[in-house]
């Protein structure tokens, strides 16, 4: 099965923004980078979470998805405690009654000095 690579000009390495196979799209850590670059947006953590996720739908656009195609998401916090602030924009971006599955995980550090990056695997049955 072949598969579709996506790339968007934010990564941070050698890898793909987001791989198609089959009906899949899986996407790599997505943080609140300025579209196109490997500058963090300014403005704080906020700005970062906003940023990050129409980096995140931009990328799942791009793939031929959309945000309701999504079934399950990763979440990496720097500081825990912006758990509430993150769950409130996150939730903006979907539809509470169809939302993925979902963690949320505190750690230490993430590149560039970031405070938030996620991931997430869409399915779409008439994909492929």
């Amino acid at each position: 099965m072949p598969k579709k690579i996506i790339q968007n000009g934010s990564s941070l390495g050698p890898y793909s923004q987001a791989v198609v196979v089959g009906r899949h799209c899986y996407v790599a850590g997505t943080g609140g980078f300025l579209p196109g670059t490997t500058r963090l947006v300014e403005g704080g953590i906020e700005a970062e979470i906003h940023q990050t996720m129409k980096n995140l739908e931009a990328v799942v656009s791009e793939a031929g998805y959309q945000m309701s195609d999504i079934v399950v998401v990763t979440a990496f916090l720097r500081d825990i405690s912006d758990w509430p602030l993150f769950n409130e924009i996150y939730s903006s971006y979907f539809v509470a009654e169809d939302a993925p599955a979902r963690a949320v995980v505190g750690v230490a550090e993430l590149p560039a000095s970031a405070n938030v990056e996620v991931t997430c695997v869409a399915y779409r049955e008439d994909a492929a």
